[in-house]
């Protein structure tokens, strides 16, 4: 196991591939900051990071097979079990060193105006998961090539397992997000008193209203007015177990967890919290999930090595 693992990191370190990879982590990591110095933080500009990840794993497992070095590696005596494991060490190290070279050059540029504004346990608990969530995804990328032999194939799926797993994530959240009950209101629109009219031309005034222009140039303002409001069960909405299992589901999945961590980080540049105050002004109750994502990329990360582990040891080796 351990000559194993000593000649994957070798084998990477004299990788130009390798170099070239960390550079580009690094650079998605600059956009990103700079794109998020408003303070308003998008999974979209994330999603590179995860890319680069898929690509270098891709090819670099991908090479070793055109080579023939993991076959050679079984014939001199190491296990399929050595072999995967050793390779989904080197998967998590990957991981944890391109989310960081990602993550370093972000927080650089926003470490002044926008982090300043997030509290430390926000910070702390998005950065654990946050590389946690690259590892399961490095773990993944690592799963996939080494059980698919195809260079390009084995780097196409793993394209398109990241654009699956970001469109379940949002159509689950969609989901589960449904309302309870819907409401039906009746607006009408009623002419404006003088007093309201004076307000409006003040500037005073708060609603909504709309105004008519006659042929005279004469000015007739009305307002909105709900007559009617009524609230009738949401059919979409979904019952308890149901919204658990897909609650459970989405915590699961590596982009489900990135749109929590982007709105809590949003929320908090946005919003005055008095960390010490009363428990319910801690921006990390109102996500609680935020505490139990790290559980549940440890999870995805036993979970994806264990299936990988059982159908690798059955795979044939040419």
């Amino acid at each position: 196991m351990h000559k194993c693992l000593s000649a994957e990191f070798y084998r990477c370190r004299r990788s130009l591939l390798f170099w070239l990879m960390l550079l580009a982590s690094v650079l998605s990591g600059v956009f990103y900051g700079i794109v998020s110095m408003s303070g308003s933080f998008d999974d979209m500009f994330v999603v590179p990071l995860f890319v680069i990840l898929a690509v270098f794993v891709s090819l670099n497992t991908g090479r070793e097979y055109t080579d023939n070095t993991i076959r050679n590696k079984i014939i001199t005596g190491a296990s399929k079990t050595t072999v995967l494991l050793s390779k989904l060490a080197t998967g998590i190290g990957i991981g944890v060193l391109f989310s960081a070279a990602f993550l370093i050059p972000c927080a650089i540029i926003l470490s002044v105006d926008v982090l300043s504004k997030i509290p430390v346990s926000v910070l702390c608990r998005t950065l654990i998961g946050f590389v946690l969530l690259s590892v399961v995804w490095a773990v993944l990328f690592t799963v996939i090539s080494m059980l698919i032999s195809a260079k390009g194939l084995g780097g196409i799926i793993n394209f398109v397992l990241i654009i699956a797993v970001m469109f379940l994530s949002y159509q689950l959240e969609f989901i589960i997000g449904q309302p309870e009950f819907i409401t039906n209101m009746e607006a009408s629109q009623v002419l404006m008193t003088p007093e309201e009219v004076r307000q409006i031309q003040e500037g005073t005034y708060e609603g909504s209203y709309s105004y008519i222009t006659d042929d005279n140039g004469q000015v007739t303002y009305y307002k909105d007015v709900v007559s009617n409001a009524e609230q009738t069960p949401n059919p979409k909405y979904l019952k308890s177990s149901l919204r658990n299992i897909l609650t459970h589901l989405d915590s699961m999945l590596p982009h489900g967890q990135i749109n929590e961590y982007v709105s809590c980080l949003t929320d908090s540049v946005y919003t005055d919290w008095q960390v010490g105050d009363a428990s319910e002004k801690e921006p990390i109750d109102a996500y609680p999930r935020l505490k139990t994502f790290p559980l549940y990329s440890c999870l995805d990360i036993l979970l994806l090595s264990g299936v990988g582990l059982i159908l690798f040891r059955k795979k044939e080796i040419r």
